[in-house]
């Protein structure tokens, strides 16, 4: 009787080989479709922002509403009610009612559109400015309770954006251990464009058009590099602002 014969050393080595590449680039092409989802996934939440807000102007004379005022109770932000019980906790354990959104009745999706699929929440680096995630896009405070139709290029000025902040100041995160955070607020001189689409950022426009913008050279902020946190322009530029 003839015996059958079997992978020799040699064989089986080359077969864990081909079978451990073949695997890597499975896992980097599904790490790499899994990114393109979660962009369109986030422009698609940005796009509906930009739908909430036309309908919001649409009812309030065409005036924007404010990145923040005080108002009875507390601060009211355009993400949410901050009670002014909870302005004075701790950062992680405050609280926002984001029912009270200026947009909320336009769009009723309590943690749905107003964060971003990207954002790294609950990785070591993440500072929670509330209790849990609250809104992971910022407002270009340039165009705060502006009327909208004053606004002579709006193909040309933000609207919300990725955004994010390094913090340093505000424990658990301290100057040796910084932490990245949400953040509200796009401006001139702040860095705060998250660039978490790979290389990329997503800027939706008032005229309700999205771009995926890439970071500009020498903006970066160096505290915490791999949270790509920078500008889209030098600092102090008004390019894309009212």
């Amino acid at each position: 009787m003839k015996t059958r014969a079997g992978f020799t050393l040699l064989e089986l080595l080359v077969s864990t080989a081909v079978i451990a590449i073949l695997a890597v680039l499975m896992l980097s092409a599904l790490a790499k479709m899994r990114g393109i989802g979660q962009s369109a996934h986030c422009a698609n939440s940005l796009r509906q922002l930009g739908v909430a807000t036309q309908l919001y102007l649409g009812e309030h004379d065409r005036r924007m509403f404010a990145y923040s005022q005080a108002v009875k109770g507390g601060r009211l932000w355009y993400f949410g009610l901050e009670s002014s019980g909870s302005l004075g906790q701790h950062e992680g354990s405050r609280e926002v009612d984001v029912t009270q959104s200026p947009l909320y009745p336009y769009i009723q999706q309590v943690g749905g559109i107003e964060i971003c699929p990207a954002f790294p929440y609950g990785v070591s680096i993440w500072k929670p400015k509330y209790h849990g995630a609250s809104w992971g896009y910022g407002f270009d405070t340039t165009i705060s309770n502006v009327v909208a139709t004053n606004i002579p290029a709006p193909s040309r000025v933000i609207l919300f954006g990725d955004c994010a902040q390094v913090n340093t100041f505000q424990s658990p995160a301290s100057p040796g251990h910084p932490m990245l955070e949400e953040f509200y607020m796009i401006e001139s001189n702040y860095r705060t464009i998250h660039f978490r689409h790979g290389a990329h950022a997503n800027l939706l426009f008032l005229d309700g058009h999205i771009e995926a913008m890439t970071m500009c050279p020498g903006t970066q902020d160096d505290r915490l590099p791999e949270a790509n946190v920078g500008r889209i322009t030098p600092v102090g530029s008004k390019d894309y602002l009212y």
